[in-house]
């Protein structure tokens, strides 16, 4: 069952969608805290966001790009002024495609069902999808997400790179100041924690997903990826 995510500030268009949606067999979650629309979709990890333009706070453009970063899970920005100069900032800020007020459900259907194949379904599997695997686990480069048989969660965007580093390198050591050079563009001005925090997170999301790899620390020198029985 593919997670959708609805953020749309007017309860009744958002309970609109979320009831048409879930006769179709999508699982829809509605945001209602506009301050942690991020936290929401990291915890919640959707398949694909629906995003109003005007909202509490931040507008949808901001948290576009906040998710943008995080993760290239689909984004269908929802608004009722949806210009040519509209568009094209949506798409800047990491919209894949539109949906006008007033909309018709079948319309809104027929675009989610083609992101949803576009990126997980049939026509992705026709593409050239970058995929990385090891032990039981696999990591989509494209979707952002780690997956394991029962199991499947999603990365951020620096935590991507840190597992398709690790899982290239295997079984070497990889160094702290090669993670760094290769992660952020200037590591001089990176805290020294921030590294460790990032590797802290990744390994919580390898045992979330009951993997078979951990990151192992070599003291002095960086990490290691390793695998262990089940």
């Amino acid at each position: 069952m593919y997670k959708l995510l609805i953020v749309e500030d007017e309860m009744n268009i958002a309970n609109t969608l979320k009831n048409h949606l879930e006769k179709y067999n999508y699982d829809c979650y509605i945001v209602v805290d506009f301050e942690r629309v991020l936290d929401v979709f990291q915890d919640f990890q959707p398949h694909l966001v629906i995003m109003d333009i005007n909202l509490p706070a931040f507008d949808g453009y901001y948290w576009s790009r906040k998710i943008r970063q995080a993760s290239n899970c689909p984004i269908m920005i929802l608004s009722a002024r949806m210009e040519g100069v509209d568009q094209v900032y949506g798409i800047e800020n990491g919209a894949d495609d539109f949906i006008t007020k007033p909309f018709l459900m079948d319309v809104v259907l027929a675009k989610i069902n083609g992101q949803i194949r576009r990126v997980y379904g049939e026509y992705a599997k026709d593409s050239q999808t970058r995929i990385l695997k090891m032990g039981n686990t696999t990591l989509n480069l494209d979707t952002v997400r780690l997956f394991t048989p029962k199991h499947e969660i999603i990365l951020s965007l620096k935590e991507l790179q840190l597992c398709s580093i690790l899982l290239e390198a295997f079984p070497n050591v990889v160094t702290r100041q090669q993670l760094l050079a290769a992660i952020w563009d200037d590591e001089a001005f990176v805290e020294e924690n921030t590294l460790t925090v990032n590797i802290v997170r990744l390994r919580k999301k390898l045992e979330a997903i009951h993997s078979s790899l951990e990151i192992s620390t070599i003291r002095g020198i960086g990490y290691q990826l390793t695998e262990r029985s089940l």
